[in-house]
């Protein structure tokens, strides 16, 4: 063997034969306190209770009470999961220190709950179809501004309630019902160039007092 072989043989033997470093390692313990969103006193399986912060890794957020690993290094401490939990309280899911967080698949992404809250100070969807299934559809909004190429609407029945209703068409506005009735409770107007009423058998006009021309 040469010199440098043998060196590097003793140097590799040395080191496999140094005790670990004391205090690191992964251990287990209990979150006793929060300190912040990202920071909690944890107290370890032998009874000392140290500093760690939440790893980035560690996507749902320690609470008091949970049961976590931890990996404690020399300078500092991380709890890398959360292992069992017994408090009854919301789970939060988040990756920790990161502004933005992106979820992507080349398959099907399905949510499933009994119950789903999204709140958001702005919402964008955007989708090539768009499909909702439903028995009830409630929207409330301050205002409200819709704009279409195409826009077909098929429904039983509608109902419009409004204090004030503007419509503007600037082309042709094609009316085809099966029994008209309107019931004006003020004045009824009507301008145009040209009015036309065809009516296969009566037209008749009930008014204390009638104006042509």
């Amino acid at each position: 063997m040469t010199k440098k072989k043998h060196v590097q043989a003793e140097t590799m033997t040395n080191r496999m034969n140094e005790p670990e470093a004391a205090g690191t390692g992964l251990e287990t313990g209990t979150v006793k306190a929060l300190l912040t969103e990202r920071e909690a006193m944890v107290t370890l399986s032998d009874g000392e209770q140290i500093h760690a912060t939440q790893a980035s890794s560690c996507l749902l957020a320690p609470v008091i009470g949970d049961i976590v690993l931890v990996y404690r290094g020399q300078e500092q401490a991380f709890m890398l999961s959360v292992l069992t939990r017994e408090a009854d309280v919301v789970a939060e899911i988040s990756v920790p220190g990161a502004k933005d967080v992106a979820v992507k698949t080349h398959g099907r992404l399905a949510l499933s709950a009994p119950d789903i809250q999204v709140s958001a100070r702005r919402l964008s969807v955007l989708a090539e179809t768009l499909v909702q299934t439903g028995k009830q559809l409630v929207s409330k909004f301050n205002r409200s501004l819709e704009t279409y190429v195409d826009k077909i609407l098929n429904a039983r029945s509608v109902t419009t309630t409004a204090q004030s209703r503007s419509s503007s068409i600037k082309e042709t506005e094609t009316l085809k019902a099966g029994i008209l009735v309107q019931n004006i409770d003020s004045v009824a107007t009507q301008n145009s160039d040209i009015s036309m009423i065809t009516a296969e058998e009566d037209v008749r006009l009930d008014a204390k007092r009638v104006s042509v021309g």
